[in-house]
């Protein structure tokens, strides 16, 4: 019984370690092969493996079968956007050890409450599973507290909630646990409580994934509430440009007195005065119309709008747009999507010292919309293959607000740069 009891605790403590590890993997990287299937069997191997290899009772070679497998796992079975494999097995790597120092930090936290309470002679066997327990539930916390914050991709803050229900969790168990530890009191084996310890480390495990599954939810929620806000307010603008260009083709009806005041400056032989009243009219009311780039109004005011600020910014521009059809784009999406694409083409460019440029192509390819915009800048930081926002916290979403639009049409989004170039790419299925 006592070789069962064994088997079964190293075979629990691997399922423990795998399963926090493909969580972590699946939540931190994209998977390379779609079927689900394939992860479930790469995890029951994985058990399997390690699992035969504890049981040599080895501790260096336990610890070299779980940095291999880590490092083929998330080698092979995960990719990045941007795909750097070393970045992403050392993570993994650096993971697999901070879950072996907390197992560790376990095992020392039950010897000294073993010490506290006075109990001594327990079996060798029970104590063994006293320490996986220990050591799997310190895990547990540290991870979904700690370590998974600190490691995810996305800038989040934990909500109190989480943090008091994960504290008053931990406490239950501690208690629950040495609750368990009496009953192993002076060699006494009781099989019950050592299958009772098991079932307190998985309703640990599975309790805490749920409030990280629901606490992540709240936060898309409230992201996406952001993106909608910000997408409004652009929205909002672009119509009150709108509204203003139609006020200006209705006052370009009432030209009569400006007509008749140049026609006296002819009559009065003053063509000079005359030419440069009619440019000086004409230059004024330029900025105010928009080019006729597309079929699309909205669009037409937004490249008209921000054309005239790369100017102001001594910004060259050059804007090419092919025969190409983008009314089946809504209007709060043109202006997500092209509004915050020129504004971050803006914003970096107006850094650069020296000749500014800007350079925009939308056209057609099979039956795709090709959008390309180019501008120079300066040295850009990426992280998890978005440029870094120069804006501050709580701003610098406008790109995961155009991924969000773009996605709508089964489109792509491409971001790189070029030594001193900035390029960004996408694909609009109509």
């Amino acid at each position: 019984m006592d070789k069962i009891l064994l088997i079964l605790c190293n075979g629990f403590s691997c399922f423990i370690i795998s399963t926090i590890l493909f969580q972590f993997m699946n939540g931190q990287y994209k998977r390379s092969i779609q079927r689900k299937c394939i992860y479930i069997i790469a995890q029951v191997v994985t058990v399997v493996i390690v699992l035969g290899i504890n049981l040599l009772n080895n501790a260096m070679l336990n610890l070299l079968a779980w940095i291999v497998v880590v490092g083929l796992l998330a080698r092979f079975l995960y990719y990045e956007d941007m795909d750097k494999p070393l970045k992403r097995i050392l993570e993994s790597e650096a993971i697999a050890l901070c879950m072996c120092v907390c197992e560790s930090f376990g095992a020392i936290l039950l010897h000294g409450i073993l010490q506290v309470v006075n109990v001594h002679g327990i079996d060798d066997t029970l104590l063994y599973c006293m320490d996986v327990a220990f050591s799997k539930i310190i895990l547990i916390f540290f991870y979904y507290t700690i370590i998974n914050r600190f490691m995810k991709k996305r800038n989040s803050s934990y909500s109190k909630t989480r943090y008091g229900i994960c504290g008053i969790m931990l406490i239950y168990s501690l208690i629950n646990m040495i609750v368990i530890v009496e009953s192993f009191r002076n060699g006494q084996k009781n099989y019950l409580c050592a299958v009772n310890m098991g079932c307190i480390v998985l309703a640990d495990l599975y309790l805490l994934y749920y409030i990280k599954i629901a606490d992540e939810k709240s936060d898309y929620e409230k992201q996406v509430r952001e993106l909608e806000q910000q997408a409004k307010i652009q929205y909002e603008y672009y119509l009150a440009q709108s509204k203003k260009y139609d006020q200006t083709v209705q006052i370009l009806h009432d030209v009569n007195k400006h007509i008749k005041s140049i026609e006296e400056l002819y009559e009065l032989e003053q063509e000079h005065t005359a030419s440069e009243y009619a440019k000086e009219i004409r230059d004024t009311l330029k900025p105010l119309i928009p080019v006729c780039y597309t079929e699309n109004p909205i669009l037409n005011i937004l490249l008209t709008d921000k054309e005239a600020i790369m100017k102001e910014k001594g910004i060259c521009v050059d804007i090419n747009v092919g025969n190409v059809n983008l009314d089946f784009i809504v209007p709060i999406d043109v202006t997500t999507i092209f509004g915050n694409l020129l504004d971050n083409a803006i914003e970096a460019a107006e850094t650069v010292e020296g000749n500014r440029y800007i350079y925009i192509r939308i056209s057609s390819y099979q039956k795709m919309i090709v959008v390309r915009i180019e501008n120079n800048c300066n040295d850009v930081k990426w992280r998890n293959d978005f440029p870094v926002s120069k804006k501050g916290k709580g701003r610098g979403i406008g790109l995961l607000n155009v991924k969000s639009s773009i996605e709508k049409y089964d489109g792509t989004l491409t971001l790189r740069q070029e030594e001193n170039k900035f390029i960004v790419e996408l694909f609009i299925n109509p």
